[in-house]
């Protein structure tokens, strides 16, 4: 009778427990978080959201947060309590220093360049990006603003590598920045490269999907939450030619090149007001939507309290990467 009566009560809290250890789904409105977040689509917090009231943001989390006017919106958060954040030609500083992406949030923000495929075989791909890059955008043709030219562009190809005795070497070439990547298994791999935030990055990660379903951003997803190079960017040149070149000068049956994109950075902008620079208090954060041009965010309102924030929404990202990536400012 004790085992009958304890059941249901256990059974009851189980139910509720999974209840609430499940991730929150919201349908996104609008395309101040595109183009990672497109009207339309469910952007979900991580499992046991209950937790985030507990949950200090962390830096480049998006987050769903109270606008100071009421309305519920997802925004990005990129800088601290206490920190100041100022805006520079396009790039975010905070204390000073420039936020350099990671790769998991690059492809969530990343939107592609035209550019013209000089020379492409199985295993070499160069392209030339079209100048001047602008920071329009597809989703938005409709936009009235004066354009602002941006900087930081890049090149990203998958490539899928059968090992043999040797380890594939990638070698990715960025105006005049060499990196060398070293693929650890078989595979379908996402090597990326290019100028971002004033430094010289590149990284590669392991595909899981099949070929094909790498969806429509331009940087494949799933990328690890750390550049497997990052230098200062040496000269003034732009970085309109990038080559990539897997297995050598020769072609190869076991290392290919799959497909191949360009890509640009978001390009942060200055609020009509002209204001520029901002200092947290203890207690507030500094938000932003992930395009600019059709968001409302900190830059209109100022910095808003920590206690709006409501829960941290899920990425998909990649363990750590064991790729070798290494690197030379001039070849």
């Amino acid at each position: 009778m004790t085992l009958l009566r304890v059941l249901p009560a256990v059974l009851l809290l189980v139910a509720g427990g999974s209840w609430l250890a499940g991730p929150l789904r919201w349908r996104v409105e609008g395309l101040s978080m595109a183009p990672g977040l497109m009207p339309g689509e469910i952007a979900a917090s991580d499992w046991f959201p209950a937790l985030n009231r507990w949950r200090a943001p962390s830096r480049l989390e998006r987050w769903t947060l109270v606008e100071p006017g009421g309305a519920v919106a997802v925004k990005r958060v990129w800088a601290l309590p206490g920190e100041e954040i100022a805006i520079l030609d396009g790039d975010l500083l905070v204390d000073g220093a420039v936020v350099v992406k990671p790769p998991a949030v690059l492809a969530e923000l990343a939107l592609p360049v035209p550019h013209a495929v000089g020379q492409r075989t199985t295993t070499r791909v160069r392209i030339t990006i079209a100048e001047p890059v602008f920071d329009d955008v597809p989703f938005a043709p409709d936009e009235r603003r004066l354009l602002a030219p941006v900087r930081d562009v890049g090149i990203a190809a998958v490539v899928n590598a059968s090992l043999g005795r040797d380890a594939p070497l990638v070698e990715v070439r960025v105006g005049d920045h060499l990196a060398s990547v070293h693929l650890p298994t078989a595979g379908r791999f996402a090597v990326v490269a290019g100028r971002l935030d004033g430094c010289f990055v590149a990284g590669a990660w392991q595909l899981r999907d099949a070929p094909g379903a790498v969806g429509g951003a331009v940087v494949p997803r799933g990328g690890p939450a750390v550049w497997g190079l990052g230098t200062p960017w040496n000269g003034s040149a732009p970085a309109t030619t990038c080559t990539v070149a897997v297995g050598g000068e020769s072609e190869s049956l076991d290392v290919r090149i799959e497909s191949v994109a360009a890509w640009r950075d978001m390009h942060a902008l200055s609020p009509a007001s002209g204001k520029t620079q901002w200092r947290l208090g203890d207690a507030e954060c500094y938000v932003l939507g992930d395009f600019p041009g059709g968001s409302r965010d900190s830059r209109h309102w100022g910095p808003i309290d920590v206690s709006r924030l409501r829960n941290r929404v899920a990425m998909r990202r990649s363990p750590r990467p064991s790729v070798v990536v290494s690197g030379s400012p001039n070849w």
